[in-house]
This record gives C-alpha cells, structure tokens and sequence, in this order.
C-alpha cells in the first residue's frame, strides 16, 4: 500500500504543477531543457485465460481476472550542445488486484524474479547520445534505450506490456548516409525485479547486432531492403537438451525484411529469419518467416485499408534427434502481431490473419482482425505454456483456435489519448484437448496523458 500511495501522490503532484501549463519558454529558438513526464493506466479483464494459463482450471492465478495497471514515467533531456543530448527518465510500474502473484515470475531462465506487471521506481530512458562524431554522419548512443527497428517484428520494445518488454543496457552506433542507415549495437537487456533496483543486479539476454536500411530511388522501384544479423545469449545452465543435460543458450540469426508502401495503393512486407547455434547441447536449426499485402481505399470517405497476413516460426518435429528446431521469436514485440489476446508466441506458429482499418476521422483509428492459429509442428508445444500445452506423440493435432478482436484509439487534444478494445477465442482440437475446451474473452480500456515543459 506504500507503493502505491507514493506513486499516486508523486502523479498528483507532477500533474498539477505541469499539467496545467500550456506554453514551452526557448532560449535562441530552441528548447536545450525539456522536462516531460507521462502517466498510463489500463483496465483488462481476463476471462478463461491469464498469461501464463488457458482455460477455466489454471493452476496459478484465477481464470476470470480483472486489474488495473498503471505505469509513470517523468524525467528530462538536455541538450548543452546541437550534437549532444542527455537523457534522464525514471520508470514506475504497477498492478492493482492481480490473481497472479509475484512469486509466479520467478520461475523462467534467468533465475529471478522478471515481472511483466511491475517494476518499482527503476531507470527508463538514460543515456548519452553524441552526434556527427568527426563531423561525419556518425552517432553514439550509450547507456539504458530502448531498441526498435523496421516493423518491430525482430526488434521491439513490447511498449503494451507494463513495464516494457526489452529495454537494453547498450552501446550502439549509428551511421546515417542517403539511402539508409547502418547500426550496430552491443547490449544486454533489462530484467524487472521490483524488489531490486536493476543495475543492482544481473540481466537478461546479452547481444551483438547489426541493423541496415537500404532504400533503393523510386525510378527503381522504391523497395527498401533491411538485412540484419544478431546474437542472443544467455550463460546460465537453464536449458535442457533432448538428451536432458543442461546448459546454456548461444543462439544467432541472419535474415531480411522486404517492403514497398504505396505502390498504386497496395502495400506489401516481407520478413525471413533464420536461427542458428546451440540450445544445450542441442544444435538450433530454426527460421521464421512473415508476409503481409494490404490494399489502401484513398478514395473512399474512412480510408479503410484492407490487408492479409501470415507469419510461420518452425517447430520441432522429433523431441529426440539431437535438433532444437523451434524457432524463439528474437527481440521481436508480441502484443500486436500474434492475436492481442496474447496467447502466442512466434514460436511453433502458423497465423493466417485478414485485418480491417479504418480511419472515419483524423482523431480516430479502429481496426478488426481474424486468426486461424496452428501448430507448425504437431509434436512441438503451444508456447503459452509449453510444459503444460504439448503432446510428443503428436496425436492432439495442430489446430488450435480462432481470434477474433476489436482494437480503436481516440486521440484528444492535450496529449490525451483513449484505447479500446476486445477480443475473443475459439479454442480448436489441440486447445481443448491439452488445455480447455472453453471460449475466452478480453477487454480492456486505456487512458494515457503526455505533458512536457521546456525551460530554455
């Protein structure tokens, strides 16, 4: 209760002394000093799921749940010079009436607590940022940052979730030239303890990556081209092998993503990734792969744009040839690309998906889509819960449910915006067989308000 009287009182505060103030002060026309702060609360509710269970029996947590979260963030960026930026944010992140406890984060490969829910007053966005390094388009970016490329398929911050799913302690350069960008970064990401400050103890996946864009001139064709390579590590003895000896996870990938918007209207994306390495003392031999075509209706009064998609991560087939053939995902977001219910991963996955958008007015976005999910692999687990959700023998089958959701997003003057939404589940063969045979439902309602005050 202390917790969440302080962060309460501490948003009262903040919100009253800036919240009001509706004018920036610039010293020689620019803003060197900018305070900021933001404040974000969501109600969900959970029927027949949560997230680590399905059904109406869960064995932690309760399967009808409704909690409300909230998350604050407030800090500064200073600008002494035109190449030189300092940022400083804190992070606060809460739950209310959660039926998961947090005991129930704790058991996962990193050997502590990483709490998906709450994180008590940790550093957010803190760094230094230097640009034209030797007055070339070069610029260095050190300290905690949040890491994003392309469509946040491969690199995302998992912003939905409510303290953020990668948030990195890294290094990167980045050189900028015509037609692209080329970066490289060494970092390692963020665990969410909310008893302990973070850098008071160890992280999570450690990496090395390269990320490029290359767009080529629209005479021909306008396609940008980005090619990636990564690491993902972990030197804890977690993982067990199809042999079951344990040991650790040095994993990499090599891949691309392919895209041209508003080509006559249509858009289309392609992404393939390919993991390679050892799990144990598994060999990895995995690949993913996403591809999307949408259709933009400019003419027409609500700009509806109409898109299929359908995103395949492999599986593992044989849990006894030495092979782990499961493909994990990378750093990739999870919330919006896989069903907003969250019930999957891009692991052992096949997604048809059809979308509908539309835009009736500038403030206004709402958007259906529809999920067929399927297994890759029949043998290989559904990866909501894969030590609860698999059958080796591969006779629960590969289809396991349909979803349908409803998201929209009001945005209001004064840095208000409103999100909305819903979302349903049918469950299919392997779904009522290994977990439940029961429909779930969500709904949630989000309230977000951004404010920034320049000093000079």
């Amino acid at each position: 209760m202390k917790i969440i009287f302080r962060f309460l009182i501490i948003l009262v505060v903040i919100t009253f002394c800036f919240g009001l103030s509706g004018f920036s002060i610039a010293w020689a026309g620019e803003e060197k000093l900018t305070f900021g702060a933001n404040t974000r609360f969501r109600y969900e509710y959970q029927d027949n799921f949560n997230a680590k269970y399905y059904g109406d029996r869960p064995k932690k947590g309760e399967a009808n749940d409704g909690f409300l979260l909230g998350r604050f963030r407030l800090g500064f960026d200073y600008r002494p010079t035109q190449n030189i930026h300092l940022a400083v944010w804190m992070q606060h992140s809460e739950v209310w009436d959660l039926a998961l406890k947090e005991e129930d984060f704790y058991k996962n490969n990193f050997k502590r607590e990483n709490n998906p829910y709450e994180d008590s007053y940790e550093l957010y966005d803190t760094y230094v940022e230097i640009d034209e390094i030797f007055s070339q388009p070069l610029s260095m970016k050190l300290g905690r940052q949040v890491i994003a490329y392309g469509d946040m398929r491969i690199f995302g911050p998992g912003q939905w979730g409510n303290t953020g799913r990668w948030i990195w302690d890294a290094g990167k350069l980045s050189y900028k030239f015509k037609a692209g960008f080329l970066d490289a970064f060494y970092g390692k990401t963020q665990l969410h303890d909310p008893n302990v400050f973070s850098l008071d103890h160890g992280h999570g996946f450690e990496s090395f990556a390269v990320y490029s864009h290359f767009k080529l001139p629209d005479r021909l064709s306008g396609v940008v081209f980005e090619p990636f390579f990564m690491t993902k590590d972990n030197d804890r003895d977690v993982y067990k092998g199809e042999d079951n000896r344990i040991g650790e996870l040095n994993s990499y990938y090599t891949g691309v993503r392919i895209y041209r918007k508003d080509f006559r209207g249509f858009d289309g994306d392609f992404t393939f990734i390919m993991q390679d390495g050892d799990y144990s003392r598994d060999d990895i031999d995995a690949y993913g792969y996403h591809f999307l075509l949408a259709y933009n209706f400019k003419q027409v009064f609500f700009k509806p744009r109409l898109s299929v998609e359908y995103s395949y991560a492999s599986g593992d087939s044989d849990p006894n040839d030495g092979k782990h053939d499961t493909f994990d995902g990378a750093f990739g977001a999870r919330d919006k690309m896989y069903g907003r219910i969250n019930l999957f991963h891009w692991m052992n996955l096949k997604d048809a998906q059809v979308n509908l958008e539309i835009r009736p007015k500038k403030w206004l976005y709402l958007k259906a889509e529809y999920h067929q999910f399927r297994l890759a692999e029949k043998e290989d687990a559904w990866y909501l819960n894969s030590k609860e959700y698999r059958d080796k023998t591969g006779r629960s089958g590969d289809k396991v449910g349909k979803e349908f959701d409803i998201v929209g997003k009001l945005k209001i003057p004064q840095g208000i915006e409103v999100q909305f939404g819903c979302g349903y589940f049918w469950p299919d063969e392997f779904a009522k067989k290994k977990a439940s045979d029961k429909k779930a439902n969500w709904v949630f309602l989000q309230f977000v308000y951004k404010f920034s005050y320049a000093f000079f």
